[in-house]
């Protein structure tokens, strides 16, 4: 009897304490799991406020890295919480220690590709063997328990009041609107991002790529050769939102946009408007990248699983984005074939997809305030990697290409803009208001035997498209074949607006050019681009801080490349557009590219000057407290 007594008493022991001991060895891995969130999101914290870079993470990180790091600690570490009730207490404890410790330094090495793979390994061993000898005893698993409690709170808490903040900056910044002038138009922005002017069939592409935006030009002005003043996102952005070349900026590949120039949505939300922007690009125009000054309203990150798994360090390798992205089998096969655990170099976010951004401006657009409104919307559809739908993965080839894929992308971009302009129609949203469609660089297919962007000055990248609808105000039907400069789309919608101090902003209204305008005294801003990843702030050396610039004019093309021996590159672009032949060794070439050197030298020491002036200003008001609050 006694004996089945203690049997009876030792099968309901037995499952108590196994688990007790999946408790004791999950409480241990989540504890380390927090300490792990915690030391991202001081790292995130330390780069934007301290370093003052990009953290390619969404605002949302003080909430969502903790459940990142829940839930990669215990699926990875999961047969040492499930096998815990078969071991020994002492074993069960050591093992959830040791594991939870390996993963969390091991995650920490994962940006530092400088250390090989395997010795990071080694080392994550070592600590969590010495964390096994500090932590095993029953009082300082309850002190290590409550540590990650405690992380935990403290993230919340920070989760909290960064959402406190955007809460009440919408809400100040909406309360503190004045009263917009009467009759005042609403502006829609929209950015095609990595959209050449060659890869529509608006500019005479052989592929029907923009059905929808041809039908839109129609009604408006359309500018044949306009030119981006960089041939990547951030500076273009940039300039697009200051109307200053990129020379004058802030922005590099590490470095974002800072406050030293008004912006545009600065400039409209002054003048009473609901200024909002929605981005599919979280590389370079996300909140962390300078450009939503201005804006009372920005979307960038998503707020989805993936996305929250993706809010950590382990979530941003290359691997966790391999498997999480993997639609087919054999993708989740080469992930296991050849795991690469290091994580990718600014790894952004999950992006919005062209309908999901139209579904979020049709959202805004229905809860909006009456008021007038100026939207900036960017597609990022047509940047790498090509993901178009399955309907139209194989509309322009049977076996696509990565170009076949690409104009896919910029196909579906402006189906979804095509129901986005019927929708905002149909709701009398667009009823006074001024269209602009433009993008920011082009792309390489090969040409010049270069792929992708950021890396030249050729046509490929700089050629973009530019159209400007405003029924009753720009003339229907007008195309103006001539170079124009990115950098005056700014102050063109800051005079179609009819908005004070418009001689504030940078640049020049293109509107003399639809307008007839001949007067000497008007004259749109040159097509300088410029080629700045990492390059110093601008300086006295006009081109010490870029690693290239580019100027085009009257149909012909000058590259100067900022590099020792580099010969210069002058080509015809009207009657080469592709730019295969260098004409800078040619009589002719030699004779019409002393004009464009001239032209060239002399922007480029205006705007050295201009940036002198600038840091003079600064200066001077830093010494008399006029920039203090």
């Amino acid at each position: 009897m006694e004996q089945t007594s203690e049997g009876s008493t030792r099968e309901e022991t037995h499952p108590r304490e196994a688990r007790g001991r999946i408790s004791e060895s999950v409480g241990v891995i989540l504890a380390l799991a927090m300490l792990m969130a915690l030391f991202y999101v001081v790292q995130v914290g330390w780069q934007h406020f301290v370093v003052n870079t990009f953290v390619a993470a969404s605002r949302d990180v003080a909430w969502m890295a903790p459940l990142s790091a829940a839930f990669f600690s215990l699926f990875v570490l999961g047969p040492v919480w499930l096998f815990a009730p078969y071991l020994a207490r002492d074993r069960a404890r050591a093992a959830a220690i040791f594991g939870g410790t390996w993963l969390l330094v091991f995650a920490m090495l994962l940006p530092w590709t400088q250390v090989h793979r395997l010795a990071a390994a080694a080392l994550a061993a070592g600590v969590a063997t010495a964390a096994v000898r500090t932590f095993s005893s029953t009082s300082r698993i309850a002190a290590l328990r409550r540590i990650g409690l405690a992380s935990f709170v403290l993230m919340m808490l920070a989760a909290g009041t960064i959402a406190s903040a955007q809460w009440w900056h919408i809400s100040r910044g909406f309360a503190s609107l004045p009263e917009p002038h009467a009759g005042a138009p609403n502006v829609l922005f929209i950015l095609l991002d990595t959209v050449r002017a060659s890869a529509m069939s608006l500019h005479g592409y052989e592929r029907s790529t923009t059905p929808e935006i041809d039908r839109l030009a129609a009604g408006g002005t359309v500018f044949d050769r306009a030119i981006s003043t960089a041939p990547w996102t951030l500076p273009a952005h940039a300039s697009l939102f200051t109307g200053e070349y990129p020379g004058l900026l802030s922005v590099s590949f590490r470095s974002p946009l800072d406050d030293r120039q008004p912006t545009l949505a600065e400039h409209f939300r002054d003048a009473g408007y609901e200024t909002v922007g929605f981005t599919g690009n979280l590389h370079y125009t996300g909140w962390d990248s300078g450009l939503t000054r201005g804006f009372l309203r920005w979307e960038d990150f998503v707020r989805n699983v993936t996305q929250t798994l993706r809010s950590g360090w382990i979530g941003q390798s290359r691997f966790a984005l391999q498997l999480m992205h993997a639609r087919v089998r054999w993708q989740v096969g080469q992930a296991f074939r050849q795991p690469e655990f290091w994580v990718v170099p600014k790894p952004g976010g999950e992006e919005r997809n062209a309908a999901d951004m139209v579904d979020a401006v049709l959202r805004w657009q229905g809860e909006r305030a009456s008021r007038p409104y100026f939207a900036f919307i960017n597609f990022f559809d047509a940047h790498e990697d090509y993901r178009p739908p399955a309907d139209l993965r194989t509309r322009f080839a049977p076996e696509p290409t990565r170009r076949d894929l690409h104009d896919a992308e910029i196909f579906y971009i402006d189906r979804e803009l095509g129901r986005l302009l019927r929708d905002l129609e149909t709701r009398g949203a667009l009823a006074n208001t001024i269209v602009v469609i433009t993008s920011d660089h082009g792309e390489q297919f090969g040409e010049h035997k270069m792929s992708g962007h950021g890396n030249s000055l050729y046509m490929q990248l700089l050629h973009v498209p530019l159209v400007v609808r405003y029924d009753g105000q720009v003339p229907a039907g007008r195309r103006i074949d001539r170079e124009v400069s990115l950098r005056d789309v700014g102050a063109t919608l800051i005079q179609l607006a009819a908005l004070p101090n418009a001689k504030s902003f940078a640049g020049t209204s293109l509107a003399g050019l639809w307008s007839g305008d001949t007067l000497p005294s008007w004259q749109p801003s040159e097509a300088v681009s410029e080629l700045t990843q990492d390059a110093p702030p601008p300086s006295s050396d006009p081109l010490g801080r870029s690693q290239g610039v580019s100027l085009a004019l009257e149909g012909a093309h000058l590259i100067h490349r900022n590099v020792k021996n580099a010969k210069p590159e002058f080509f015809d672009i009207v009657r080469d557009p592709e730019e295969a032949t260098n004409l800078a060794a040619t009589p002719e070439g030699q004779r019409r590219m002393l004009g464009h050197r001239q032209r060239l030298s002399e922007v480029l020491a205006r705007d050295a000057a201009r940036f002198a002036a600038r840091d003079t200003s600064d200066v001077v008001a830093r010494r008399s407290g006029a920039d203090k609050p």
